[in-house]
């Protein structure tokens, strides 16, 4: 009986690394939910700025007077540049912006790199989310 002493160590070490290692894993999944979410929500708030303001008023007006079309992909990504300037913590934030033929919908295709908490634990410290938004041109008054 005195052989059996001290196994338990290795044991409870064992379950104490694995517990460890579920709590990391699951502060891990938070964090990148988190972040897409982030993401996501600059991609929304991007797309009803080009929204707001890159539509062709008197093109609108010449044309169709129950909708006004966006402007060239130029002031689409001018408008989108300006929306993520208002805050540095969008720097990393890359868009890709696609006006339809009909130049009435606008969609933008987020990206960002961002660290991943215990990323160096799972072997990736970096994760590359995607967005995607879309806003149709809005109606004239």
């Amino acid at each position: 009986m005195s052989d059996d002493r001290g196994s338990t160590i290795p044991l409870i070490l064992g379950f104490f690394l694995i517990a460890l290692l579920a709590v990391a894993g699951s502060v891990a999944l938070a964090d990148t939910f988190v972040q897409q979410r982030d993401l996501q929500d600059v991609c929304d708030g991007a797309a009803a700025a080009t929204a707001a303001t890159a539509v062709d008023l008197g093109r609108g007006r010449a044309g169709n007077p129950h909708t006004l079309p966006f402007q060239d992909a130029q002031h689409v990504d001018a408008a989108v540049a300006a929306y993520l300037a208002r805050d540095p913590g969008r720097r990393g934030v890359r868009v890709a912006a696609a006006v339809s033929a009909d130049r009435k919908t606008v969609t933008l295709r987020c990206t960002q790199e961002r660290s991943l908490a215990f990323g160096a634990v799972f072997g990736k410290p970096t994760i590359t989310h995607t967005a995607t938004s879309s806003a149709r041109a809005p109606l004239s008054t």
